[in-house]
């Protein structure tokens, strides 16, 4: 299935044409080339710009690359449903739609938040960082706790890493066409294998468990 053009969301329709194109022709070779594989002259020649041009909107790659990050990042952020009281298996199913929903959108702009995230996430505002995508996630599971379908046995972030991490291996995959597109295509199975990995199971009563040795 052909997937619909990148809504590229990282895009501010009040800026300047001539910084979009940096700001796009940015992430595509940052994607293909890496940050350090990519020289200023790329990307103003990938514009369609020269290289005054590009430092009259960014200072260099680096603030560039924040740029695209931040962008990326305030993005899809904004499109995660908020935490409430409603069941936690709906909630859950909500967030992770939202998340192949980004895949399918700009699978490019998710897989470049993926790989920079440790560079430049210690660079965002307090106030964003306070925002982050652990602390959705760690506000979902307390209401998975909270209505006894979260296992309590279990450390959080161990939870937080077999969650997100079948997201991150998700991406990559569907980068390298190992999984059918679209992303949300494969909801209903994504859904099921969280629910599994984060689901309290009930305490073996001794007698069974003496039963098993």
């Amino acid at each position: 299935m052909k997937q619909n053009a990148p809504c590229r969301t990282y895009l501010d329709p009040d800026d300047a044409p001539g910084k979009r194109a940096i700001v796009a022709a940015a992430l595509e070779l940052f994607s293909s080339k890496g940050i350090e594989g990519t020289s200023v002259r790329a990307i103003g020649a990938a514009a369609g710009l020269t290289n005054p041009a590009l430092f009259r909107h960014f200072s260099g790659k680096e603030a560039l690359g924040l740029h695209l990050f931040e962008r990326i990042f305030r993005g899809f952020r904004g499109s995660l449903p908020a935490v409430n009281e409603s069941p936690f298996s709906d909630q859950l199913r909500a967030t992770l739609a939202a998340y192949l929903r980004f895949f399918d959108e700009d699978l490019q702009a998710a897989l470049f938040f993926q790989e920079t995230l440790r560079r430049f996430w210690p660079q965002l505002p307090a106030t964003l960082r306070r925002q982050s995508l652990i602390a959705h996630f760690c506000a979902l599971l307390d209401v998975g706790v909270a209505q006894n379908v979260v296992d309590v046995n279990e450390d959080p972030k161990l939870l937080l890493a077999a969650v997100l991490g079948l997201l991150g291996q998700l991406a990559r995959q569907l980068n390298f066409n190992e999984i059918p597109s679209p992303a949300i295509s494969h909801l209903e199975a994504v859904h099921r294998l969280v629910l599994r990995s984060l689901s309290a199971q009930p305490a073996m009563p001794p007698s069974l468990r003496r039963a098993t040795r």
